[in-house]
């Protein structure tokens, strides 16, 4: 079992998800504000990004003591009473989480055997959650699976960068695409986009949608939804 997958986000005409290039979108102050409203309306309490996304939500890097013992290689859960989850991945052991939540979500990391004991011991001390998803890369799909397991988790909003995006598009496990599409062609080469699936280029595009439904919103933002259905 694996939650389902919604992948939520606000980009340019062309696909491009950097939004400070913008500039201000008629009818909102920023345009997190689309972005972070649109998202509450699912009524999802989970989150998943890579780990460049949440990179911004964590404390400084700072150096890590040598753990004192081995740590064992299983599961932490840091909270188990949590109801809402901000789910990262973090397979080299790089974020610094001072605490266990982020506005109110709690911190659950996905991980994988490379990581050092001094980061584990470091979670755990902050109370922060971690799963173990593979030796030397997170799989996926086994860290969906962890995630239903462990947190009880149905659904799922993605909301990560281009290549976490990607990588997950190209495992097959985006069962839904939540679009933004905001009036800006932004045309700037190597912008991340909403898809930059890792390797090589498929001969073929990576999936094929079904258009379930959209509307306009304020300010001539398009939002669609559509079901992956290939």
């Amino acid at each position: 079992m694996k939650p389902y997958v919604i992948c939520h986000m606000c980009t340019s005409l062309d696909g491009k998800i950097i939004g400070h290039r913008w500039g201000k979108l008629p009818g909102y102050q920023h345009e997190s504000e689309l972005f972070e409203t649109t998202a509450a309306s699912f009524g999802i309490g989970a989150w998943l990004v890579g780990t460049t996304t949440m990179d911004e939500f964590d404390g400084p890097k700072i150096k890590l003591p040598r753990a004192k013992t081995r740590i064992p290689r299983r599961d932490f859960i840091g909270n188990k009473s949590a109801r809402s989850f901000g789910i990262g991945a973090d397979a080299k052991g790089v974020l610094r989480f001072q605490k266990n939540e982020v506005g109110g979500d709690h911190v659950v990391l996905l991980v994988t055997n490379r990581v050092s004991d001094g980061y584990l011991a470091h979670l755990q001390s902050a109370g922060v959650s971690y799963l173990f998803c593979g030796k030397n890369k997170i799989d996926l799909k086994l860290a969906l699976q962890k995630l239903s397991r462990a947190f009880k988790l149905r659904k799922l909003m993605l909301q990560g960068g281009g290549k976490f995006n990607g990588a997950m598009l190209k495992a097959g496990l985006v069962d839904e695409i939540s679009h933004l599409t905001v009036p800006v062609a932004d045309g700037g080469a190597g912008i991340a986009s909403m898809f930059d699936l890792p390797g090589t280029a498929p001969a073929q595009a990576a999936a094929k949608l079904r258009l379930l439904s959209h509307q306009l919103m304020p300010g001539g933002v398009i939002w669609a939804r559509y079901r992956v259905v290939a």
